[in-house]
């Protein structure tokens, strides 16, 4: 065990060593790529996470999420096999978007409000991007086309039930506790300053991920690690931009959904950018497990889910394609 925990640092120390050499050797390129990515951060992920954040840090504090969850205990039973508490996780997820529904399933379950498997089937369908980004940023901003997010957060909300439903039966023996009265068990004596403090420390790991996965994004751009696939895959779809944007998506989202607005809408449009938003990229699967980890939540469940529900999402978004665009 030792000797495998051995050859595991030294392969880090190896990783991290070329990578600084990578950065000497490319910094321009690599400095213009962690402008990008904090530019991207600053401009479409701070002003519509912070707020989130904030008021999901507040709610906890206050312990009002009790009647919420109270409410909702009956829905999440029949639908998800969960208690009424994750029905807030999942309500916060859809309003909020990456990465608050992990990170409200991670508190849920260090507060003791849900059980370690109901954390896990939680983690699948309470993992989901806002409407905020996906009606405005990317239907209204990105391809100037409303009916176009709205299609795309449609498919986006009804791949998220589809999940939770087929995360119900995730060791399906094992039944829901019973719901909490509150999130916490002590209140906060500085409402206002944790509050700002937690959202704060929360938005800035989201930016710094991002930024990382920018700047690994650029290095495998620099070395054309990418080229032979997006080829392969341009050959396939007929469409450069498209291609690229499926690759770039696997690390980062926003990048990959940019890139592929380049193009006008085709059949195949409306599928591929679902399926990158239910993926999420890698950038958002770690951002989501860094919170996950916290709380001691299996995170195999959470990278399954994501796989199944790209395909889900692209699904849904060929038949809303022929049918609607």
């Amino acid at each position: 065990m030792t000797k495998r925990l051995n050859v595991f640092f030294e392969i880090v120390a190896f990783s991290l060593l070329l990578t600084f050499a990578l950065m000497l050797s490319f910094g321009k390129s690599l400095a213009s790529a962690v402008n990008d990515g904090i530019i991207l951060w600053a401009t479409c992920v701070l002003p519509t996470t912070f707020p989130y954040l904030f008021i999901t840090a507040i709610m906890n504090s206050m312990q009002i999420t009790g009647a919420l969850s109270n409410k909702l205990s009956p829905l999440t039973k029949k639908l998800f096999n969960t208690g009424g508490s994750t029905g807030y996780a999942f309500f916060l997820s859809i309003l909020s978007g990456y990465p608050i529904g992990s990170k409200t399933v991670a508190d849920l379950k260090l507060s003791g409000a849900i059980s370690p498997t109901e954390a896990e089937r939680a983690s699948a369908f309470c993992s989901t991007s806002s409407p905020v980004f996906l009606i405005a940023s990317v239907g209204n901003v990105m391809f100037e086309n409303a009916k176009f997010g709205l299609l795309l957060f449609l498919t986006h909300v009804l791949s998220a039930l589809l999940i939770g439903f087929i995360f119900s039966f995730y060791k399906r023996k094992e039944k829901p506790l019973a719901t909490k009265s509150a999130v916490n068990s002590q209140k906060s004596q500085n409402l206002l300053y944790d509050s700002v403090y937690s959202a704060v420390i929360s938005v800035l790991v989201v930016g710094g991920v991002i930024t990382i996965f920018y700047l690994l994004t650029e290095i495998l751009c620099s070395f054309g690690v990418l080229t032979p696939i997006s080829n392969a895959l341009s050959s396939i779809v007929k469409d450069k931009s498209l291609a690229e944007g499926i690759v770039y998506g696997l690390f980062e989202s926003t990048k990959g959904l940019k890139t592929i607005s380049l193009s006008p809408i085709s059949p195949l449009t409306l599928p591929v950018c679902a399926s990158i938003c239910g993926f999420g990229g890698l950038s958002v699967i770690a951002q989501s497990i860094a919170y996950l980890k916290t709380a001691k939540i299996k995170t195999a469940p959470f990278i399954i889910a994501k796989l199944t529900c790209a395909v889900i999402n692209f699904l849904f978004g060929l038949l809303f394609s022929f049918a609607f665009l």
